[in-house]
């Protein structure tokens, strides 16, 4: 025996739609039936209640008391059906994550990170916005950004990865042709490859920055090369063009690999950092979570790997 005893829900479900549209022919369209279909379902809806649920009047019709207490009930039950199911078609999707970054960070230090990501979390679609405007996240399609600057942004929670570490750097072979540079003011003679976007770019580090806080003075006495992109950049170096200022995130795998080396020993280390950020409302979704947490400790690994790098380069 049935707990319920309901009509046919089809039929409780057309006289939703007969009650809310006041119309035969108006439900018949939304349900895709013919009108004499509807009204045989609203005679055998009343039959098995034993009720008047509408009034038929001239080209209208009249909800009856009867039915009007019908048609607030059943709208309950169908809305709190259709937000279940909605939820539950919300959970059973694939958490997607948008995350900004510049160029040369999604370049150089995410995108090699990312297959250790969707290993740990398969049933996260990430999606990667590479970009050297940056976007704040909760302004549009963003939910994460990494962000360079002091850490401090209205509106947004933000936590450090690591800070800027800026430095010379060349291939080995432009080094092995030309005299040993043995301090910086000797890159002022060498052809110095220069980061130009019209505007400060990472910080405002660039070689006259770098330079003045060497205590360097004079100017190059070569023509130097400019590119609009980080990567052109060290491709240029790679490739022997020229001498470029390389950032630690960046610089120091292809340091590791043997791809770049440092012709002098001095490094700039300046009070910004790269931030990881999100707005504070989305801090707690489980994706975003765990995509958090993952670059998090992954930024920590780098920090120990850059560490003892540095220790070995003292120890040289």
């Amino acid at each position: 025996m049935s707990k319920y005893h309901l009509p046919p829900l089809g039929l409780l479900a057309t006289f939703e739609a007969v009650s809310r549209h006041r119309s035969f022919t108006l439900a018949a369209q939304e349900l895709c039936l013919t009108q004499s279909a509807i009204s045989r379902q609203i005679r055998s809806l009343e039959e098995a209640l034993g009720l008047r649920l509408f009034r038929r009047l001239h080209r209208a019709i009249e909800v009856t008391p009867e039915g009007q207490r019908l048609f607030e009930s059943v709208t309950r039950g169908l809305d709190d059906v259709s937000a279940c199911l909605a939820a539950l078609g919300a959970e059973s999707k694939a958490p997607q994550i948008t995350v900004c970054a510049s160029v040369a960070f999604a370049w150089f230090w995410l995108m090699p990170r990312l297959a250790k990501f969707g290993a740990l979390q398969p049933d996260v679609d990430l999606r990667v916005l590479a970009t050297d405007q940056p976007v704040l996240p909760g302004a549009g399609e963003v939910d994460v950004a990494i962000l360079f600057g002091s850490g401090r942004w209205d509106g947004l929670d933000s936590s450090l990865l690591f800070g800027e570490r800026v430095y010379p750097v060349c291939s080995p072979a432009y080094l092995r042709d030309r005299p040993p540079l043995l301090c910086p003011e000797d890159l002022l003679e060498q052809t110095l490859l220069h980061l130009e976007y019209g505007k400060q770019s990472f910080g405002g580090v660039n070689w006259r920055t770098w330079l003045m806080r060497q205590n360097v003075a004079g100017q190059p006495v070569r023509r130097g090369l400019r590119f609009n992109s980080y990567p052109m950049v060290l491709q240029a170096a790679e490739a022997g063009h020229g001498i470029a200022l390389g950032w630690s995130y960046v610089t120091d795998p292809l340091l590791a690999e043997g791809r770049l080396v440092r012709p002098v020993d001095r490094t700039l280390e300046t009070r910004d950092g790269y931030y990881l950020c999100t707005s504070s409302e989305a801090v707690h979704a489980p994706g975003i979570t765990a995509f958090l947490e993952w670059i998090s400790a992954e930024a920590a690994v780098h920090g120990t790997l850059r560490m003892r790098q540095g220790n070995a380069i003292d120890a040289k």
